[in-house]
């Protein structure tokens, strides 16, 4: 599971505001700041097309960076950092900023990653149909450990049970969640809940009758 930092290079940026961003972006690069680990604050660039092939194709946002920060008249330094934050232009969807936060190679960090159900419950092959409650969980992971996604396996599920993030077995990293949380539920076969309701109906039918009965007597 453990994979490494992708490398990335960053130059330090001096201007800010609004005109300095829209003339980064029309060279082909974006504005990015870096934070965190009791560092201090740095604003960046870097080019769009080469963070967008640097990106695990996998993990996505969760990618884990070795940043090769550039600064004029400094020597290069590197920095250990994911993404924790990025913009999107509504219109064009194309990223315009992204804050990277600084991280521990050795601590856990908290990610939210994707779930996956695979299987088909026992209780689906009885009529059942299945309800998820997830898309994403969140985790505490290694940077090196960030998991592409958690797989849920419910084809043990009967009808009526439900699956609760206490049930999963993990490795390599912790679910931060509720264990009570419900990650899935399989619903009664239509025809078996429609059975036991005509059942218990013709039961209290006879109640009702016996009941009348004493009443005119």
């Amino acid at each position: 599971m453990s994979h490494d930092a992708r490398a990335l290079t960053v130059d330090v940026r001096y201007g800010t505001g609004k005109g300095v961003a829209r003339t980064l972006r029309r060279g082909g690069r974006i504005p990015a700041i870096m934070y965190g680990c009791g560092g201090e604050r740095i604003a960046l660039s870097l080019d769009l097309h080469t963070l967008k092939r640097t990106i695990d194709p996998e993990r996505r946002w969760n990618t884990w960076f070795n940043l090769t920060v550039q600064e004029e008249g400094k020597g290069d330094r590197s920095e250990s950092c994911i993404v924790v934050d990025r913009q999107i232009d509504p219109l064009h969807r194309e990223i315009v900023h992204v804050d990277f936060l600084r991280v521990d190679p050795t601590k856990e960090i908290d990610v939210k990653v994707p779930v996956e159900y695979s299987g088909r419950p026992v209780g689906v092959k009885a009529g059942g149909r299945l309800k998820t409650f997830r898309r994403y969980v969140k985790v505490a992971a290694l940077p090196g450990n960030i998991p592409v996604k958690v797989l849920i396996d419910v084809a043990h599920l009967d009808s009526d049970e439900t699956m609760r993030i206490a049930d999963l077995k993990v490795e390599g990293f912790r679910l931060r969640e509720k264990p009570s949380a419900p990650l899935a539920f399989v619903e009664v076969a239509k025809a078996q809940t429609e059975e036991e309701s005509e059942d218990g109906g013709g039961g209290g039918g006879g109640g009702g009758d016996d009941d009348a009965k004493k009443d005119k007597k």
